[in-house]
């Protein structure tokens, strides 16, 4: 009898209305509105503990601003801005991060804002990639990956300058 009794309750719960038991469908997240493309990096000389990345942003959404980086790497990635005063090339970190107007592009580059790649952990070699998180104040986080250029194949630089404007390995 008691068999009975929980064979007919199994019963009732499964002719139960569809709706009441059916999972809810998953919505996919939205896009998000910044995208980022010609992500690269250059390689460095054995020992060196740092080293930079570059990228060019679309904000195809609202105004935001890129506030913080991660790297698979090293110990730190910060954003920096490289200026020249009085022929000396000087970086200093941009607390604020870089703006990214409404439906504008931002680049980072050479002499430019970009990202520093501190506290390396082994060489950056051609051919290697470097896994990026970039962090905005609105926008969710975007993984990027840059891949680790040969000194002449980085995008737009014609001449193939590297870091500290030597020519070779870095």
């Amino acid at each position: 009898m008691v068999r009975i009794r929980s064979l007919l309750a199994s019963l009732m719960i499964a002719a139960a209305p569809v709706t009441a038991v059916a999972p809810a469908v998953a919505q996919e997240a939205p896009a998000s509105a910044i995208e980022a493309s010609a992500a690269w990096s250059r390689p460095t000389i054995r020992g060196a503990r740092a080293g930079v990345a570059f990228l060019t942003l679309h904000n195809k959404g609202p105004a935001d601003r890129l506030v913080g980086v991660e790297a698979d790497v090293g110990k730190v990635a910060q954003i920096h801005m490289a200026e020249v005063v009085d022929g000396i090339a000087r970086m200093r970190p941009l607390a604020d991060g870089v703006a990214l107007p409404a439906g504008g592009t931002v680049t980072l580059k050479p002499e430019g804002p970009h990202i520093m790649l501190m506290g390396l952990t082994q060489p950056l070699q051609v051919g290697q990639r470097v896994h990026l998180t970039l962090r905005f104040k609105a926008a969710a986080p975007l993984a990027v990956e840059a891949t680790v250029l040969a000194p002449g194949a980085e995008p737009g630089m014609a001449g193939g300058a590297t870091q500290g404007g030597a020519r070779g390995g870095g």
